[in-house]
């Protein structure tokens, strides 16, 4: 019995480098760039710096399966781009490994005015980070370019 727990303990024990080596990391500098360049295509939005009405933004993406993909806002206050995390049932969620669909897809919550996103792609060694912009217009904002057409249309 000592010999089993021994054994499972030496083997968490390396595993655990190798699990903490495959997640993203929690932060990443402003200016962070990867090493590659072709792991990740951008489905929408569908231009790197877009504006919308909507509170919630579909980072969508095509990549090949195995690909490790995570979503980042910047912060302001520090500096840095900090990783959106994924909770269910209480449970975090790691990065999500791109299935044999080669599709990713995640919804970003976006606060008022210009909202910086990264996504941060992982396969083996290689790493790619894709920027985008989005900016959100307030509800204000929005009523007033609908009175504005309206009364030019009329």
């Amino acid at each position: 019995m000592k010999k089993l727990l021994v054994l499972s303990i030496c083997i968490i024990a390396l595993l655990l480098p190798t699990v903490s080596f495959a997640a993203a990391p929690e932060f990443l500098g402003a200016e962070y760039v990867g090493t590659m360049t072709d792991l990740v295509d951008i489905l929408n939005p569908d231009s790197f710096s877009t504006t919308t009405s909507n509170s919630v933004c579909v980072v969508s993406a095509a990549a090949n399966e195995g690909t490790n993909v995570a979503i980042y806002m910047f912060d302001a206050a520090t500096g840095m781009y900090r990783k959106i995390n994924t909770f269910f049932n209480g449970v975090k969620f790691e990065d999500t490994a791109v299935g044999a669909s080669g599709l990713y897809a995640r919804q970003v919550l976006l606060k008022e005015g210009l909202n910086k996103i990264l996504v941060y792609a992982q396969k083996n060694s290689g790493i790619q980070t894709v920027r985008l912009e989005v900016t959100l217009l307030s509800e204000a904002y929005v009523g007033n370019l609908k009175t504005f057409i309206s009364s030019r249309l009329n």
